[in-house]
Protein backbone atom coordinates (compact mmCIF):
# COMPACT_ATOMS: atom_id res chain seq x y z
CA UNK A 1 0.00 0.00 0.00
CA UNK A 2 1.61 3.59 -1.04
CA UNK A 3 1.67 6.14 1.69
CA UNK A 4 -0.29 9.40 1.62
CA UNK A 5 2.31 10.91 0.43
CA UNK A 6 3.34 8.66 -2.29
CA UNK A 7 0.10 8.68 -3.71
CA UNK A 8 -0.40 11.98 -3.83
CA UNK A 9 2.67 12.48 -5.52
CA UNK A 10 1.26 9.84 -8.08
CA UNK A 11 -1.57 12.35 -8.36
CA UNK A 12 0.56 15.43 -9.14
CA UNK A 13 2.58 13.69 -11.17
CA UNK A 14 -0.60 12.78 -13.88
CA UNK A 15 -1.94 16.43 -13.89
CA UNK A 16 -0.73 18.83 -16.71
CA UNK A 17 2.12 20.39 -16.57
CA UNK A 18 0.53 24.40 -17.10
CA UNK A 19 -1.98 23.72 -13.92
CA UNK A 20 -1.17 26.42 -11.37
CA UNK A 21 -0.80 26.11 -8.30
CA UNK A 22 -4.84 26.81 -7.00
CA UNK A 23 -5.31 24.48 -9.76
CA UNK A 24 -3.54 21.60 -8.25
CA UNK A 25 -4.81 22.32 -4.97
CA UNK A 26 -8.54 22.10 -5.95
CA UNK A 27 -7.60 19.39 -7.80
CA UNK A 28 -5.98 17.58 -4.96
CA UNK A 29 -8.71 18.30 -2.97
CA UNK A 30 -11.57 17.41 -5.11
CA UNK A 31 -9.64 13.69 -5.52
CA UNK A 32 -9.58 13.17 -1.90
CA UNK A 33 -13.24 14.04 -1.77
CA UNK A 34 -14.06 11.75 -4.28
CA UNK A 35 -11.94 8.68 -2.77
CA UNK A 36 -13.74 9.91 0.82
CA UNK A 37 -17.46 9.49 -1.47
CA UNK A 38 -16.00 6.24 -2.75
CA UNK A 39 -15.51 4.69 0.23
CA UNK A 40 -18.37 5.50 2.27
CA UNK A 41 -20.28 4.35 -0.37
CA UNK A 42 -18.96 0.63 -0.39
CA UNK A 43 -18.78 1.11 3.53
CA UNK A 44 -22.47 2.64 4.10
CA UNK A 45 -24.10 2.00 1.18
CA UNK A 46 -25.99 4.32 -1.93
CA UNK A 47 -29.35 5.66 -1.74
CA UNK A 48 -32.05 4.57 -4.49
CA UNK A 49 -33.23 7.59 -6.22
CA UNK A 50 -37.03 6.64 -4.99
CA UNK A 51 -35.78 7.06 -1.48
CA UNK A 52 -33.66 10.50 -2.27
CA UNK A 53 -36.44 12.79 -1.70
CA UNK A 54 -37.16 10.50 2.14
CA UNK A 55 -33.46 10.90 2.85
CA UNK A 56 -33.97 14.81 2.68
CA UNK A 57 -36.87 15.45 3.98
CA UNK A 58 -35.62 13.54 7.17
CA UNK A 59 -32.24 15.85 7.01
CA UNK A 60 -34.25 18.85 6.56
CA UNK A 61 -36.31 17.96 9.74
CA UNK A 62 -32.95 16.92 11.87
CA UNK A 63 -31.64 20.56 10.63
CA UNK A 64 -34.92 22.62 11.29
CA UNK A 65 -34.88 20.96 15.12
CA UNK A 66 -31.26 22.43 15.62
Amino acid sequence: MSTAKELIIDRINSMPDDMDEMQVLDRLYMLSRLEHSKKRCETEGTIKDSDLDEHFREKRKQYAAL
